[in-house]
C-alpha cells in the first residue's frame, strides 16, 4: 500500500443470516436504500448482508477505491453471502456455486478454519482487497488485535465501519475500539453506516422488502466531544473545544494566555460567543458544555491582575498533578505581585523581574530584624514557605536532588 496515499478501509462485521422463510437455499435478503430521505436515493442490489451493498454504494455513487474490505465474523456468519460481491458473470459459474454451497452448509454448524480460507482465496481473485477473520463472540480485544495488524503505523487512512450485523455486544466494542484507533494509527476521518432492516417505518417513499441506510456522523461528533473535553478538563488546551462547539480557531487567544499576555478583548468575543451559543444550542448536552467554558472564560475576564491570572493557572495544574507548571507558575505569581505592590513598571521585562525578586529576598531577611518595614511578608513562617517553594521550583526545573521537606509532593 502506497505511504503517500490516504487509503480507505472499510470494515464490516458479518452476522449469522436469517433463513429464507420458503426453506429454499440461502438467506433472506433486502433491497439497501441510501440516502432515503433525499430525493436522489440509491438502492444497492438485493442482498442479505448489507457489507457487500456499502461496498457497492462506495464503489458505485461515491467512486471510492477501498483499499481494503475488513470482514469479521464467526464460525456461523453468513460467509457464503459474499459471492454477490464478485462480478455478475462469475456469480453463477459452476466452480463459485459449488464452492459457495459448500460454506453455506458448513456455516449452519460452524464453518472450519479450511474451508473459509479456501473461500477467501477464491474470492480474492476477483476481489484482491477482501480479508476474512473468524473470531469467537466474546473474543472481544481480538477485532481491535486485528486492525492494528491490518493498519501500518506510517499509513494513512480514512475508515468506514458497518456496525449492522453480528452479535450486539461485537460492533459496540468494535466502534470503541476505532475511536481507540485514532490514537494508535493516522486516521483521518471515521464514518459509520447502519443497515436499518428494522427502520423503514421511519421513512417514507419505501417499498416492501426495502431497508434504510443511515450514516451515523453523530458518533464521530460525539468522540470530538469527548476528546477535546478530556483536553481541556487535563491540560487546559481549549483550542478544539471551542472549535467544536462552534467558535472558531482560537490558538493565537491560547498562546497569549500561555505567554502570560493580556488578550482581554479577544477573552471578551469569546464570553459573548458563549452567551449566544447558549441560546442557540439544540441538546442539554451541548448547553452544560457551553456553560462550563462560560463558566472558565468568566473567570479568567475577572481576573484584571497577571499575577492572579498566573495563581489560578498555578491552582489548575496543580490540581491534575502537573507539579512543573504549577511550581513555577506559582513561584513567578510572587515575583509579579511583588513587582505589583512595589510599583515595579514593566513587568514582562527581566531587569523588572529581577528587581521584584530583589524585593522579595530583602523582605526575606528583614523578617527577622525589621518585619513592619515589608509590604507582603510579615512573619517568619511565611518566609520559610517562600524560600522552600523557590528551593522545590529549582530543584524540578533543573532536576536536582531536593532538600528540606521538599519532598511533600510526593506524599500527596
Amino acid at each position: 500500500m502506497s505511504k503517500n496515499k490516504t487509503a480507505n478501509i472499510l470494515i464490516s462485521v458479518i452476522g449469522k443470516g436469517r433463513l429464507k422463510k420458503d426453506q429454499t437455499v440461502g438467506y433472506e435478503q433486502t433491497e439497501y436504500v441510501f440516502n432515503p430521505d433525499k430525493s436522489k436515493k440509491y438502492i444497492a442490489t438485493r442482498t442479505a448482508f448489507f457489507g457487500i451493498a456499502l461496498y457497492e454504494y462506495l464503489n458505485e455513487v461515491e467512486n471510492m477505491q477501498i483499499d481494503k474490505f475488513i470482514l469479521i465474523g464467526t464460525d456461523q456468519s453468513a460467509w457464503s453471502e459474499l459471492y454477490q460481491i464478485l462480478p455478475h458473470d462469475v456469480q453463477n459459474s459452476e466452480d463459485i456455486t459449488a464452492m459457495c454451497l459448500k460454506v453455506y452448509e458448513e456455516e449452519k454448524k460452524g464453518i472450519q478454519d479450511n474451508t473459509l480460507s479456501a473461500w477467501q482465496n477464491t474470492l480474492t481473485k476477483y476481489v484482491p482487497q477482501l480479508k476474512f477473520y473468524k473470531i469467537k463472540p466474546l473474543e472481544l480485544g481480538r477485532g481491535i488485535d486485528i486492525l492494528l495488524e491490518e493498519l501500518d503505523k506510517d499509513g494513512d487512512y480514512n475508515v468506514i465501519f458497518d456496525m449492522t450485523h453480528a452479535f450486539r455486544n461485537i460492533p459496540v466494542v468494535f466502534s470503541y475500539g476505532i475511536m481507540l484507533l485514532k490514537y494508535l494509527r493516522r486516521i483521518n476521518s471515521i464514518r459509520i453506516f447502519y443497515g436499518a432492516h428494522d427502520m423503514p417505518g421511519y421513512f417514507s417513499g419505501l417499498e416492501d422488502g426495502q431497508s434504510p441506510v443511515i450514516e451515523i456522523p453523530f458518533i464521530d461528533k460525539l468522540v470530538r466531544l469527548i476528546e477535546s473535553m478530556a483536553t481541556f478538563q487535563n491540560s487546559g488546551y481549549f483550542v478544539p473545544l471551542l472549535e467544536q462547539i462552534g467558535l472558531g480557531d482560537r490558538e493565537k487567544t491560547y498562546f497569549k494566555l500561555e505567554m502570560n499576555r493580556q488578550p482581554r478583548r479577544e477573552i471578551e468575543e469569546i464570553i459573548k460567543g458563549l452567551e449566544d451559543k447558549q441560546k442557540m444550542v439544540d441538546h442539554s448536552f451541548e448547553k452544560e458544555i457551553v456553560e462550563i467554558m462560560y463558566k472558565e472564560f468568566s473567570e479568567m475576564n475577572r481576573q484584571e491582575k497577571l499575577f492572579q491570572r498566573m495563581y489560578k493557572r498555578s491552582q489548575f495544574f496543580y490540581e491534575r498533578r502537573q507539579y512543573l507548571k504549577a511550581l513555577i507558575l506559582l513561584y513567578e505569581a510572587i515575583i509579579v505581585l511583588f513587582a505589583e505592590v512595589y510599583n515595579i513598571k514593566d513587568n514582562m521585562n527581566y531587569d523588572a523581574r529581577e528587581e521584584a525578586r530583589n524585593k522579595l529576598k530583602l523582605e526575606i531577611k528583614n523578617v527577622v530584624f525589621d518585619p513592619d518595614s515589608n509590604k507582603l511578608i510579615k512573619d517568619q513562617d511565611e518566609a520559610r514557605t517562600v524560600e522552600e517553594l523557590e528551593y522545590l521550583r529549582n530543584a524540578a526545573v533543573h532536576g536536582s536532588s531536593p532538600r528540606g521537606n521538599q519532598d511533600y509532593l510526593e506524599n500527596v
